[in-house]
């Protein structure tokens, strides 16, 4: 889906989970940054308006046969969760991160809940995982 001279990736996880889509006969389409979900991005002391748009969508059938709309968001696995760095600037800067993430990723729950559209984020272990089969 869209425009296949932007199809840009921002790192070789997004290049495996694209070469998986591309090669997996259950996937019937996907795209990439297709859809943009507004949010209230946190700042240190208020939150402002920002835009958020998921890595990957892709409709496809399970192993049940069943029709699934999906949206996917690719990160390290270290950005899912709060800072465990032992470092008070290292681990302010990665809390930021993982605030940010959660505002988007709530949004992004909810957006996709009225619609219909399943919502998951998947990290360098279920990438790889998916390489491997």
């Amino acid at each position: 889906m869209g425009d296949l001279n932007k199809l840009l990736f921002k790192s070789s996880w997004e290049e495996n989970m694209f070469n998986f889509c591309d090669n997996n006969v259950n996937i019937i389409k996907w795209g990439y940054e297709i859809f943009e979900i507004p949010y209230m991005k946190p700042m240190d002391n208020f939150f402002k308006p920002a835009k958020y748009y998921p890595d990957l969508y892709i409709e496809y059938y399970d192993k049940d046969k069943n029709f699934i709309r999906e949206l996917l968001e690719i990160k390290p696995l270290k950005q899912t969760r709060p800072s465990r760095s032992r470092k008070p600037l290292v681990k302010l800067m990665e809390n930021q991160t993982y605030r940010v993430n959660t505002a988007k990723w709530e949004a992004a729950h909810r957006w996709c809940q009225e619609r219909g559209i399943k919502f998951s984020i998947i990290t360098e272990k279920s990438v790889f995982a998916r390489k491997k089969k």
